[in-house]
C-alpha cells in the first residue's frame, strides 16, 4: 500500500513537467536518476519497468514469429529498473551524442541490444498445425 502511495503522490508531484511530454526522454531521465530518492526516483522506477517489460514482450513475440530478437540476456541474467538506471546511465555516457529529446525507451533498445547482443539468432520453429 505505501509503494501505491508513492507512486500515486510521485505522478502528482510530477504532474507539471511529466504530462508536458508524451515520453520520458533522455534529458528527463537524467534529471530523473539524478534524485536517487523520493518521488522523482519512484516514478523513474515505475516508468523503466514499464519500458523492460515492454522490450521484453516484444522479444519473445519476435522469436515467436522466427524473427531474431532484440537482445539476448543470459537465463540468470536479473534485469531490474535499477540495474536499467545504471545500464542506461553508462550507455548515454559512451554515445553523448543522442540527442536530449530521444525516448529513453529507444536508448534502452539499443543499450540491451548492444549489452546483451545475440551470437546467432534464435530460430523459431512453428508447431505443425493440427490435422481436423
Amino acid at each position: 500500500m505505501r509503494c501505491l502511495a508513492v507512486v500515486v503522490g510521485s505522478l502528482l508531484f510530477l504532474s507539471g513537467p511529466v504530462a508536458a511530454q508524451s515520453h520520458m526522454d533522455k534529458a528527463l531521465f537524467l534529471e530523473l536518476s539524478a534524485a536517487r530518492a523520493g518521488p522523482e526516483w519512484g516514478l523513474l522506477l515505475v516508468h523503466l519497468k514499464g519500458v523492460l517489460a515492454g522490450l521484453e514482450a516484444a522479444n519473445m513475440t519476435l522469436v515467436r514469429r522466427g524473427d531474431p530478437p532484440l537482445y539476448c540476456p543470459p537465463r540468470d541474467a536479473v534485469i531490474t529498473p535499477e540495474w536499467a538506471v545504471a545500464e542506461l546511465i553508462a550507455y548515454l555516457a559512451l554515445y553523448p551524442k543522442i540527442p536530449d529529446n530521444t525516448s529513453i525507451a529507444v536508448v534502452a533498445t539499443f543499450a540491451l541490444g548492444e549489452r546483451f547482443a545475440c551470437e546467432t539468432p534464435i530460430r523459431f520453429i512453428p508447431r505443425p498445425s493440427p490435422v481436423r
